[in-house]
């Protein structure tokens, strides 16, 4: 492979490591770890006793962070953040404040983000990560519902008669720290694959150990291999990117995370991605939303109105279901514009669907 490509995915790299914070809040910098180098601490910090609705209100920002990825996480033309994991937080801060650019982003790796949360130097964590049992019990965190299903995939060079490399030896580049990397070691160990692993620090240094030829192949979310590797400048032919081979089946439930113990901001949080699952099952899009707003189904009338009585009691603005959608767009329109056919990566939903389509985003009852 020429340079050519590997000079393109370093930019871009570089890019998103300085992608700024949105709307009038000033830039901020990478979070450190907590403040007494435990991530599983408890919330403290700049915070201390105050709940975080309160905080946010007092300094007129949400606080996001996020995995720098194309699709996901970057910089538009002008450089503004845009991504299907900022809107998320664009929508968030829509239904607490009333203004969906009034967020600050936050770039946070693994497995940075669950120290980041603990200690309150961001309010929510959209930074791809999985949940899992261990760090449900391990980190001073919450999980939110899961905001993205995927897969672990694998990308490769073709040999150089263009067969697969995946069934001989080779080496699979993985980042640190992450169910990726777990699910790989198993496998290798059990002898199902002749394969060896090479950890990097962050996913950043591991596609680039990979864009360099360093390992033959390289491990990570299904979607996030093709949104990081659609840029590449070389023939189509000479790379593949397919779903982990059998026997690992592997389930990466993307969720957001929050401080542990905050019951209002995480029903805050839950409540907001709920709403936008449910007015994509409906139908409900930025457009339309005033007009559903009257002539909708009486859960819909409900959901747009805000139920403002009970709105109160979780921290959210009366009118803030209908302010996510109208600002930022239901959970349809936020995949379309960033991963799916309106961008230039075309992922299908598959289980990023409403259940009634056949996938997996399902909204409790709003009464």
């Amino acid at each position: 492979m020429g340079l050519k490509p590997v000079a393109v995915a370093v930019g871009l790299l570089l890019a998103l490591h300085t992608l700024p914070s949105a709307g009038n809040a000033a830039a901020l910098p990478e979070t450190s770890t907590a403040r007494n180098g435990n991530p599983g601490s408890s919330p403290g910090g700049d915070r201390g006793e105050r709940p975080v609705l309160a905080e946010i209100e007092r300094r007129g920002v949400v606080r996001c962070g996020v995995s720098f990825n194309p699709g996901f996480a970057a910089n538009d033309d002008g450089g503004r953040p845009v991504g299907f994991m900022v809107d998320l937080c664009r929508a968030l801060a829509a239904a607490v404040l009333g203004k969906a650019d009034a967020i600050e982003i936050r770039r946070l790796s693994k497995p940075q983000e669950f120290a980041a949360v603990a200690a309150g130097e961001v309010d929510v964590s959209f930074a791809q990560t999985s949940w899992t049992l261990t760090r449900d019990a391990t980190y001073a965190v919450d999980f939110g519902p899961p905001i993205f299903y995927d897969v672990q995939g694998i990308a490769a060079w073709r040999q150089p008669d263009g067969r697969s490399a995946l069934d001989g030896e080779l080496t699979v580049c993985v980042p640190a720290g992450t169910t990726t990397q777990a699910e790989l070691e198993t496998l290798i160990a059990g002898g199902k694959r002749p394969w060896k692993l090479r950890s990097f620090p962050g996913w950043p240094d591991t596609l680039e150990a990979f864009l360099s030829r360093d390992c033959a192949a390289v491990s990570a979310d299904r979607a996030l291999l093709t949104t990081a590797l659609h840029m590449l400048d070389t023939p189509q032919d000479a790379l593949e990117i397919t779903d982990m081979p059998s026997p690992l089946t592997s389930r990466e439930p993307l969720a957001p995370l929050t401080p542990n113990g905050d019951r209002n901001w995480m029903a805050a949080v839950r409540w907001t991605m709920f709403a936008l699952f449910l007015t994509d099952d409906a139908g409900v899009s930025g457009a339309n939303a005033n007009f559903q707003r009257i002539t909708g189904s009486s859960e819909m009338r409900r959901l747009l109105s805000g139920m403002p009585d009970v709105a109160a009691k979780a921290g959210l603005r009366p009118d803030w279901a209908y302010q996510a959608v109208v600002q930022v767009g239901n959970y349809g329109e936020i995949f379309e514009r960033n991963l799916g056919n309106r961008s230039p990566f075309k992922l299908e939903r598959g289980l990023n669907r409403p259940w009634t389509q056949g996938g997996l985003l399902y909204a409790p009852v709003f009464q």
